[in-house]
């Protein structure tokens, strides 16, 4: 079974403590694993027409509330969707929490200032995890889901292991959506993203979408679609089926975040872990499962000099209709990237170069992006 691993070789750091920043609308939010003090992780806030970045929260500052330790996982929480107001930055932490079972963290937009909302490893707040990754906050869905909700993928949970969605409450208390393990559906076995997908008019069709590095023919993945009332799954895509299209030609490459645009259009970041690095991006049909190539990540600074994806690992839909692929391993001195891709013709261009310090604090290891609405 080929496990999705993050880099743990520290790159750079801060030399000292920068001073945060305030997170405005439209920021591209990258977390980065070993930035920040003592290598604990911080989150950038990404300007997302220059790519400057400045440092919204410090995990290793203990001055902005609970200290982190391996932070992977990002997204937007909108005001009054779970009666938090005003609206906040989620994060998750692998190896948070109680027995370093995970954690959930709620970040203040204006101060990067950070509190526990859920310790995946506190079974007084419910179904425990192991590893949790991957983050989603979904709207209310008439007839469906009475109120917004926060999902937490974690590959390592459930029955054997396989993987789980947990379901998380304004209070952090947790509930399964769904265990990969089980016998509701086709199994997974390293389901480490999710997006949601809105159906027609955002009624009708609704699921969760859910990249699976693993499962599948050859073990080459699959994306997986599960309803969000019951956690029933079923299968759109296996990417080592040939019959639905494009299959990478490396047997170890793996999908690590899927992400669907406002059309309504999915695509998913294939990693190609077990050849050294690399990645796609690939654009998926929602009723057939068929996959198109949409960009192999060669592309260019604002120099025009060549810069290639070594370790993508995140996808977010950016504000000028680009899709933002967040790399822990390309750039000046591999401090790592964000780029922009073009949807239409897949030209790539570099966002943010985490390495490059006249845009900003270095970073070493952005994994998990978002955007701030």
């Amino acid at each position: 079974m080929k496990r999705k691993l993050f880099s743990v070789m520290v790159l750079a750091s801060f030399s000292s403590v920068a001073m945060a920043s305030s997170v405005s609308v439209g920021n591209v939010l990258a977390v980065d694993q070993t930035a920040g003090t003592a290598q604990q992780g911080a989150v950038f806030a990404v300007d997302q027409s220059s790519g400057a970045r400045s440092l919204f929260s410090d995990f290793g500052n203990g001055a902005q509330g609970v200290q982190g330790v391996d932070p992977s996982g990002v997204a937007w929480l909108p005001a009054e969707l779970l009666g938090l107001i005003p609206a906040s930055v989620l994060v998750t932490d692998s190896s948070g929490g109680s027995n370093e079972q995970g954690a959930l963290y709620q970040l203040d937009p204006a101060t990067g200032n950070r509190s526990l909302l859920s310790d995946f490893g506190n079974s007084g707040q419910g179904a425990v995890g192991e590893d949790p990754l991957g983050v989603l906050v979904i709207p209310v869905i008439s007839g469906v889901l009475n109120s917004g909700v926060v999902l937490v993928v974690d590959p390592f949970a459930g029955t054997n292991g396989q993987g789980a969605i947990f379901s998380v409450n304004a209070s952090g208390n947790r509930t399964v959506l769904t265990d990969f393990g089980d016998d509701s559906g086709f199994q997974g076995v390293y389901p480490d993203s999710m997006a949601f997908y809105p159906g027609l008019l955002g009624l009708l069709g609704a699921s969760v979408l859910v990249a699976d590095g693993s499962a599948g023919a050859s073990g080459q993945g699959v994306l997986f679609s599960v309803n969000p009332a019951t956690g029933t799954r079923s299968v759109i895509s296996d990417f080592g089926n040939s019959a639905q299209g494009w299959v990478d030609t490396n047997t170890g490459s793996t999908p690590v975040s899927v992400l669907v645009s406002p059309a309504e259009q999915i695509y998913v970041l294939v990693q190609e872990d077990s050849a050294g690095g690399g990645g796609e991006v690939v654009q998926v049909n929602p009723v057939t499962g068929a996959r198109n190539l949409v960009s192999a990540l060669s592309c260019t600074d604002s120099n025009g000099a060549s810069v290639s994806g070594v370790d993508p690992s995140s996808l977010a839909w950016l504000p000028d209709g680009s899709i933002g692929v967040a790399d822990s391993d390309a750039g000046t001195g591999g401090n790592g990237v964000v780029f922009a891709v073009n949807p239409g013709t897949g030209q790539c261009q570099v966002l943010s170069d985490f390495g490059n310090s006249s845009q900003g604090p270095l970073g070493s290891e952005p994994s998990g992006i978002a955007v701030a609405q």
